[in-house]
């Protein structure tokens, strides 16, 4: 909450607007209850609401997320202000927002409130972006819904905040409004705003006092088309309002009866996280509930919905691969989807590429250190942003000046690699990244670099004594300079090799692939509805004169490898699988693979055993030439399985004998099929086994040539329940399970 304000242009603001009152409904006629909380628990919801600690702006209180500064009492919500020393501090108070866990764009936002009656405080009810998609404070906006300051008594302020207008860096102060309230420091009162992309208008008690309308220009006047969260504060002392004196009366208590929010169904929105560590489970996500509407959810790659589905809240378990989360709802009215793209990577630092902006990342320069910090679209690595430091007065320490990602959950005795990319103009200082313990601020661990006029990846390793909260900091308050950084990691190598290609699941571009066409072939690619899509009007001659791949992949020698992909076309046809040389003379170090494509999207896997020298400059590749029609891909994993000489089932001729693409449908109510490739003529065992062991029966026996099948199988006369199969091949065995379902 940003308290300096003009007052005098907001006293002329309130004569005009003290004109032009009028009474308006509760809620738009067509928005709906999406959200609230009532405060009737016993205790705070720690789910929905996060607490701040510590410092904030230029007021003198510290805050704690204790039940001493707040609580719930008979059904409401107190926030209390304490005269008490408390981490060297006089005064201590609470600050609770949604932050990422419940956010809108859009709707009507309410909270009913009582402010305290007394000098030196500042109770507000207020929003801040969740993702700063347009840089810091105050470039993604802020809209203030009620600020009081206590000093003046019946006044209730409502203001929004830009890059244009605020006091700090804009060419015109924030613009907002004010109304009277006679008792407002002694009763209850509803304070509102109606938001939508055209303008914010500001009520109390259904009065509208104020409208801040959207010119239609840049982010710098209008950044409100972003998802904001709720924030619900009592500072103590600041520049608007002086600090606490001998006529303030400790505990100070601001009342929260309740918060909702309303929107229209064409508002609500998908909640829940968007960077996602890889296989991170019991993730939630939520969408607001619309009365007398139904609500289905579907997820992509090889996440699984774990509970929830039917309902307007699902936990999530993510594998290696995201993509959107969206919810089918279904009213009266017909059908729309909502969905909410979700990155996930063997990455614990979020938006590791400023793709939304600053979110998740912090940025400090203490005084009298000087620095500017900026998403820059001129200098980046990759995608479209990155973040621009320059340092124009420098201080006595590197941490003088940071930028640092916090609330990391770092594991005691594991090993974590940590990287990013930086380039320096000029005559740069050193800059040291560290990781350090979040809670007494003790290093974990640190490493000096120099940066060099072009982009270059500085990395390092470190283990984690105990389990911790860590931050991710950069440091570089010791030299003055400019500075670029972008594609920042911390990972660990188990995390690393789920998956050895970047950008797997084609999360919103095609970076890191390639499509190359010979001999005159003629393909276009491009990202479509989360995946690949190669449209080919002319295949060439041979397969490989259509290529799509990835490079520069290390495949170590002795190790067991494992391929599998998404992919479909729009006419049955074969294509080549292959991970191999990238140059002369193109050995293929997983053997050919033939994969027949059909109409409906499946999956396909194979596995390989690397047994030439380690190569570092490898690829992973499909040749898609020879026929004229478009091909699909999604979801494309190289794993790496483990050394062959400790595998299970040895390297060799006997594990290629088989590659098993898919059991599909699997849950099934009746009937499923197994597609496997043979890659020499083999007898086949196909066996059936209940959960304790016990063979069932034989799916399929038989002599069969190399190439592609098909095995159906129907589970006559059997229970529902998990059943595990068996394909036995020579010496070669390779188990899953099997799950039948009940029909109704």
């Amino acid at each position: 909450m940003m308290n300096l304000f003009h007052q005098a242009a907001l006293r002329v603001a309130c004569l005009l607007l003290c004109l032009s009152f009028f009474f308006t409904g509760i809620h738009a006629q067509d928005r709906h209850l999406v959200w609230a909380d009532e405060f009737n628990d016993d205790i705070i919801d720690r789910s929905t609401w996060q607490f701040e600690s510590g410092l904030s702006n230029d007021n003198v209180q510290f805050y704690t997320d204790r039940s001493d500064n707040a609580k719930i009492v008979d059904g409401k919500l107190q926030i209390i202000a304490l005269q008490e020393s408390y981490q060297g501090y006089e005064y201590t108070s609470a600050h609770l927002r949604t932050g990422q866990t419940h956010y809108w764009k859009y709707g009507r936002i309410e909270a009913r409130i009582k402010v305290p009656g007394t000098p030196g405080f500042v109770p507000a009810s207020w929003m801040l972006p969740v993702d700063n998609m347009y840089g810091w404070w105050p470039l993604s906006g802020e809209i203030d819904i009620m600020e009081h300051p206590s000093n003046e008594i019946t006044r209730i302020y409502g203001t929004v905040h830009t890059e244009k207008y605020n006091l700090f860096s804009g060419s015109s102060p924030p613009r907002g409004g004010v109304i009277e309230i006679p008792d407002a420091e002694t009763a209850f009162h509803l304070y509102a705003i109606e938001w939508g992309p055209e303008k914010i208008d500001f009520f109390v008690d259904e009065q509208k006092y104020y409208s801040f309308e959207n010119d239609n220009g840049a982010s710098d006047t209008w950044p409100f088309d972003q998802p904001f969260y709720i924030i619900l504060n009592l500072a103590v002392g600041g520049g608007w309002v002086g600090s606490p004196d001998e006529t303030t009366i400790f505990p100070a208590v601001m009342e929260v009866d309740y918060v909702r929010v309303y929107q229209e169904a064409g508002e609500t929105s998908v909640q829940g996280p968007d960077f996602v560590t890889c296989q991170e489970k019991g993730t939630k996500y939520s969408l607001g509930e619309l009365e007398g509407a139904t609500c289905q959810w579907s997820v992509p790659g090889d996440a699984k919905i774990v509970s929830g589905q039917g309902t307007w809240e699902v936990t999530v378990d993510w594998g290696v691969f995201g993509g959107n989360i969206s919810a089918a709802i279904t009213s009266a009215t017909g059908t729309f989807v909502k969905s909410l793209p979700v990155k996930v990577a063997p990455n614990y630092l979020k938006n590791p590429g400023f793709e939304k902006g600053v979110k998740f990342w912090n940025k400090s320069a203490g005084y009298p250190v000087k620095a500017n910090f900026e998403l820059t679209t001129e200098t980046v690595l990759r995608g479209d942003q990155s973040i621009h430091v320059e340092v124009t007065d420098a201080g006595g320490d590197p941490w003088d000046v940071q930028l640092s990602q916090r609330d990391l959950v770092l594991k005691g005795g594991a090993t974590y690699h940590a990287a990013f990319w930086a380039k320096a103009e000029g005559s740069p200082g050193q800059i040291t990244a560290a990781v350090i313990h979040q809670n007494d601020y003790s290093l974990v661990a640190n490493k000096v670099f120099t940066p060099s006029p072009d982009w270059t990846a500085y990395e390092f390793d470190f283990t984690v004594p105990s389990t911790m909260d860590a931050a991710f900091n950069i440091d570089l308050g010791g030299d003055t300079g400019n500075y670029y950084f972008d594609d920042f990691t911390l990972t660990t190598q188990q995390l690393a090799e789920l998956n050895l290609l970047n950008n797997p699941d084609f999360f919103e571009n095609d970076e890191e692939w390639g499509l190359v066409t010979l001999s005159g072939a003629e393909a276009t690619g491009t990202v479509e509805d989360g995946g690949y899509k190669i449209t080919i009007t002319f295949g060439g001659t041979n397969p490989w004169d259509i290529y799509f791949g990835q490079n520069g992949l290390t495949i170590e020698s002795g190790f067991e490898y494992r391929v599998s992909f998404d992919a479909y076309s729009d006419s049955p046809r074969q294509i080549s699988a292959l991970v191999g040389k990238d140059a002369e003379p193109w050995t293929v170090y997983s053997d050919e693979q033939l994969i027949p494509l059909t109409t409906e999207e499946q999956t396909y896997s194979y596995s390989f055993t690397m047994t030439e020298p380690t190569d570092t400059r490898a690829r992973l590749g499909f040749d898609i030439g020879g026929d004229a029609n478009t091909v699909y891909f999604d979801n494309i994993q190289l794993m790496k399985v483990g050394s062959a000489n400790t595998s299970t089932n040895p390297a060799g001729t006997q594990r290629k004998s088989l590659s098993l693409f898919r059991v599909y449908p699997n849950p099934f109510y009746l009937e499923t099929s197994f597609y496997y490739f043979l890659h020499a003529p083999s007898g086949i065992t196909l066996r059936l086994f209940n959960l304790s062991g016990q063979e069932i029966g034989t799916m399929f026996s038989g002599y069969q040539q190399e190439g592609n099948h098909k095995v159906t199988w129907r589970a006559e006369g059997l229970p529902a329940g998990i059943y595990f199969y068996q394909f036995e091949i020579g010496n070669l065995s390779e188990t899953g399970n099997l799950i039948l379902l009940q029909r109704n």
